[in-house]
């Protein structure tokens, strides 16, 4: 390709060339045919300038477009209408005119006329659910409880599975159909999507389906008797372990029971001259009573009243001479019972209506009379003492937490 600076010197070479050629042969010269070649030459770059500029005009905003003849951008229509006559000039706005009936433009647009409508095809059992508008196109669909089989304008209507012989897993959409699982006994057929009977099942993915688990069994079951065995063994001593603890405490529970109901009490055994001294006798005379004789009494009564075997006893400990195991007895022992049970210990009333006199709060003088009684009994005042008063008060359960409670000390 030459350059377009040498091209008026190529042409007037052949201008020359030609002249030159022309006059021996006698024809006339041309004078004019230099400057008819310049002046194309000068026309050229214009026209071609003008050309590209038309192909490369480009508009700033979306919401623009370039007239047909490429000179400025116009304003776009709205929705709903078309182009009617383009702009004037660069930015205005042209005149547009509203689409006609069962025609529609949905965006911003430079068409000369708008789309025609679509139209629900009710061969196809499609539904119009929303009629055709100047802004948008008609929406079909289709009736309830089916679903369309394409998301194009040629789709059709099929009913939704009912899934019989099975379950629905998903349930039906706009799209698509329901999702089915069968039953035992059958198999999804899934080109209908329908639950068939696995009697009828003739292909491998079907046998797949309706062929029962196979059960993976040990190969020598042998091997797990000595573990069953000792599971078994475990197990019923566990249980006779239960029953013998079981039955073991109730006959305790039988024990104590007797024990309470009897009519003997360690205040009507024997006395030191072989004569019996009854229980009332020794409540009505509480006060006549010398503190030697309710010890020696007391001694009486341990030695002929013992709690049961499975009754834990501190045995003849001696009561500590120090507050907390004091307290702990007076804690466990009822208030109501109180005094019932520090006369069967043998302290006197006077000295109990002296020790109330004395002490404005009444555990301070539950302590004081346990204190007075443990002082006057000397080593007579032992745990077995007080569980057998305790027992004979029918208050044993009193009598074994004072005895774990002192145990602990």
């Amino acid at each position: 390709m030459v350059p377009l600076g040498l091209f008026p010197v190529l042409m007037a070479t052949i201008m020359l060339i030609h002249m030159k050629t022309v006059e021996p042969l006698g024809g006339a010269p041309i004078p004019d045919t230099m400057n008819i070649a310049m002046a194309f030459m000068d026309k050229r770059p214009f026209i071609h300038s003008t050309a590209r500029e038309k192909r490369t005009l480009k508009c700033d905003s979306e919401q623009e477009y370039p007239h047909p003849e490429g000179t400025h951008c116009c304003m776009k229509c709205h929705p709903g209408t078309h182009i009617k006559q383009h702009c004037a000039g660069e930015g205005m706005a042209p005149n547009c005119t509203k689409c006609p009936e069962l025609t529609y433009m949905t965006k911003e647009n430079f068409a000369q006329k708008c789309r025609g409508c679509n139209r629900c095809r009710t061969n196809l059992g499609q539904k119009v659910i929303s009629n055709c508008t100047s802004k948008q196109d008609t929406v079909c669909g289709c009736e309830e409880y089916q679903y369309q089989t394409s998301n194009s304008s040629e789709f059709y209507c099929e009913n939704c599975s009912a899934c019989h012989n099975g379950t629905v897993k998903l349930k039906c959409t706009t799209f698509h159909d329901s999702l089915c699982e069968c039953n035992y006994g059958y198999f999804l057929q899934t080109d209908k999507n329908l639950c068939v009977p696995c009697s009828s099942c003739k292909t491998r993915e079907c046998k797949s389906r309706c062929e029962p688990e196979t059960v993976v069994r040990p190969e020598n079951p042998s091997g797990l008797m000595p573990l069953l065995c000792t599971l078994v063994v475990l197990f019923g001593a566990g249980f006779v372990f239960l029953l013998a603890r079981k039955f073991l405490k109730r006959s305790c529970k039988e024990k104590l029971n007797t024990i309470c109901s009897s009519p003997s009490v360690p205040f009507s055994s024997p006395s030191p001259r072989g004569e019996s001294v009854p229980e009332a006798a020794i409540e009505d005379n509480a006060d006549v009573l010398k503190p030697d004789h309710q010890k020696r009494l007391l001694e009486i009564a341990a030695t002929t009243s013992k709690l049961p075997d499975c009754v834990p006893s501190a045995g003849g400990m001696q009561i500590l001479d120090c507050p907390v195991a004091l307290y702990k007895i007076v804690d466990r022992v009822p208030f109501l019972r109180w005094k019932e049970f520090i006369r069967r210990l043998g302290l006197l009333d006077n000295t109990v209506q002296r020790i109330e006199t004395e002490q404005r709060s009444m555990r301070e003088a539950q302590y004081e009379m346990l204190k007075q009684w443990r002082q006057q009994s000397g080593p007579g005042a032992t745990v077995e003492c007080i569980s057998n008063v305790l027992t004979q008060m029918e208050l044993s359960g009193c009598s074994e937490a004072i005895q774990e409670d002192l145990l602990k000390l």
